[in-house]
């Protein structure tokens, strides 16, 4: 369903404000970081009701941003007559910028959560996630850095295509960052399905028992614990 809205938002973006957004893209950017504070004021306060139900995960598991960076990635594959190509590949640059800027709230949200634990996080899938994070956040800031016209002005053209040639794998580790994410959970739900039907099978286990069965197997899924949390 976030995934969804993310999209249409970007149709209402790229339908209606390409060329605004060409032509003086700063407020959009202004605004985006006004979005961006207003998820981290919501997340603070525990905002509830309303329609923070479907704003709060555009920002938290990244929906607006991933869908932004797949325009952006996938653009150039279209074919040159393309309507949709001619319409985008001028906004393409804003639209990466505007993916960055959405992402930081993800990346606040789960750098507070995480960050105070890297001394004893490092460990299976959740220290693999860590890591791959740390470097989605490397190749992200150096994207959205030469982004920006000022930057692209000082290097030269040869040096600028390779710096950005690093949004092909910044794309790809993002599936697989995306997949860390969600295997857990996957495997999750069946496992515990199992160890609840092997059980009532053998004997009846107390309540106490059963109970630590079940949290044992969804706190080594890592994210997953904390990801229903917020769900």
């Amino acid at each position: 369903m976030r995934f969804l809205i993310a999209l249409v938002c970007c149709i209402v973006l790229i339908g209606i404000l390409a060329k605004p957004l060409k032509r003086h893209p700063a407020p959009f950017y202004i605004v985006a970081l006004a979005l961006v504070g207003l998820y981290w004021f919501g997340t603070t306060t525990n905002t509830a009701g309303g329609m923070w139900p479907y704003f709060m995960p555009l920002m938290q598991r990244c929906a607006l941003a991933f869908v932004l960076f797949t325009i952006v990635m996938f653009v150039g594959v279209l074919d040159e007559s393309s309507p949709l190509r001619a319409r985008l590949m001028p906004i393409r640059r804003q639209l990466s910028i505007l993916g960055c800027i959405f992402a930081l709230g993800h990346l606040a949200f789960y750098g507070v959560s995480y960050v105070p634990r890297l001394g004893s996080a490092f460990s299976g899938n959740l220290g693999f996630s860590l890591a791959l994070a740390a470097l989605l956040v490397l190749l992200m800031a150096i994207l959205l850095v030469t982004s920006f016209q000022v930057v692209k002005r000082r290097m030269s053209a040869a040096r600028w295509k390779g710096v950005q040639r690093l949004a092909y794998p910044f794309y790809l580790l993002t599936y697989v960052h995306l997949v860390l994410l969600l295997a857990p959970s996957a495997f999750a739900s069946p496992t515990l399905y199992i160890v609840r039907m092997k059980s009532n099978e053998s004997s009846r286990p107390s309540r106490s028992s059963a109970s630590r069965v079940e949290l044992t197997r969804v706190n080594d899924g890592g994210f997953d614990m904390f990801r229903s949390r917020y769900s």
